[in-house]
């Protein structure tokens, strides 16, 4: 996990409306903060694995003036998305939420809009969007590709 479970009750010593992480047993924490880092490592993000087969911490630029410390930001979006998976928010769940345009309940009927795709965090199956915005910081651009001078 990115932190510490200490360092995560810290983190969260300063948020208000946090019943989901406080009433939650060590245990659970754990899971959660594990499961955080597994979805934030499905993401594609900038700079250079310092050990092959490690997502954080990375290269940004050259080895010299890179970083081998994980970015407290990238802290920050795993217990942020830790505290929503203890909150109960599944991100597959709510895309399918979020197309449904219409019900009916007398013949039991619904619509769903699949052109409106959902929020990018919930498509990257990060359940926070307060977690995206940190997150986004160290993301590769979709559809960019860099070009190297030689």
């Amino acid at each position: 996990m990115y932190g510490t479970l200490v360092d995560a009750e810290t983190y969260f010593l300063s948020r208000i409306h946090i019943d989901a992480w406080t009433e939650s047993t060590d245990d659970d924490k754990t899971k959660a903060l594990n499961e955080a880092q597994t979805r934030i490592d499905l993401l594609n993000f900038t700079g250079e694995e310092v050990t092959e087969g490690t997502v954080f911490p990375r290269y940004y630029g050259t080895e010299a003036d890179g970083t081998e410390e994980v970015p407290d930001k990238i802290k920050y979006a795993g217990y942020e998305c830790a505290f929503s998976l203890l909150d109960g928010v599944d991100p597959e769940f709510e895309q399918e939420n979020l197309a449904v345009t219409g019900e009916s309940y007398s013949s039991v009927s619904t619509s769903y809009n699949r052109r409106q795709g959902p929020p990018q965090h919930f498509a990257s199956g990060i359940p926070s969007s307060y977690a995206w915005r940190f997150l986004l910081l160290y993301l590769k651009t979709p559809g960019k590709v860099p070009i190297y001078r030689v």
